[in-house]
C-alpha cells in the first residue's frame, strides 16, 4: 500500500536510508542520520512537497518525495526526485508505483518538470529513470568523493506536463495546502 509519510516512520526510513550511505555511492552523504536528524527532514520536505510510503503488512519497504530543486524562487515549478527501497525490496516494482503516484502528486501541485540526480556507478537507477520516462541531460564527472572514490553525477529530467506559464497561484507549491 502506498500512502503519505508519518512521523511513526522516521525509523523505519532512516535505516532504509543509512544503509544506502553506509554501503553505497548512491547517496552522496557521509554520515549516518538520526531518527531525529531524520524527522526533521521529513518536516522540512513535507511542509510544501508530498513524501510517499510503500508499506506491506505493516512494514515500510520504500519512500518517495519531491522537494525543492533550488531555493529561488523562479525554480517554483520543477522538483527534486528521491526514491529508496529497502536493499531487500529492489526489483519488485515498489520503486515504479512509488515513482507513478508521486508524479500525480506533482501534477496536482502544477510543477512541470522533475530533475533527479543519479550517480554514475548507479546503473540500476539509470535504467529505472529511463523507464519511467526521464531523459539524461549530462554527466558531471569526478563531483563528489565517497569510500576513496570519485563520483559522477547525472542529471536526469522529465517534463510532466507542457512547459508553459505556470499555473501556479503562489510563489511555490504546497503540498499541505492540498493535503
Amino acid at each position: 500500500m502506498i500512502r503519505r509519510v508519518k512521523d511513526e516512520d522516521a525509523k523505519e526510513l532512516v535505516e532504509i536510508y543509512n544503509y544506502y550511505i553506509r554501503e553505497t555511492a548512491i547517496t552522496l552523504e557521509l554520515k549516518e542520520l538520526t531518527k531525529e536528524e531524520y524527522l526533521d527532514r521529513i518536516h522540512q520536505v513535507t511542509s510544501f512537497y508530498p513524501w510517499l510510503v510503500y508499506e506491506e503488512q505493516g512494514v515500510v519497504l520504500g519512500f518517495a518525495y519531491l522537494d525543492k530543486f533550488n531555493t529561488r524562487k523562479a525554480y517554483a515549478t520543477t522538483a527534486d526526485l528521491s526514491i529508496y527501497v529497502s536493499c531487500d525490496s529492489k526489483g519488485k516494482g515498489i520503486g515504479k508505483r512509488l515513482y507513478n503516484e508521486i508524479e500525480k502528486l506533482g501534477l496536482s501541485l502544477g510543477l512541470c518538470k522533475i530533475i533527479s540526480l543519479v550517480t554514475s556507478s548507479n546503473r540500476a537507477s539509470i535504467a529505472f529513470h529511463k523507464a519511467m520516462g526521464f531523459t539524461k541531460l549530462c554527466l558531471i564527472k569526478n563531483v563528489a568523493y565517497k569510500f576513496g572514490k570519485w563520483v559522477g553525477v547525472s542529471f536526469m529530467e522529465k517534463n510532466i506536463q507542457t512547459i508553459s506559464t505556470p499555473s501556479l497561484n503562489k510563489d511555490e507549491p504546497s503540498y499541505r495546502e492540498k493535503a
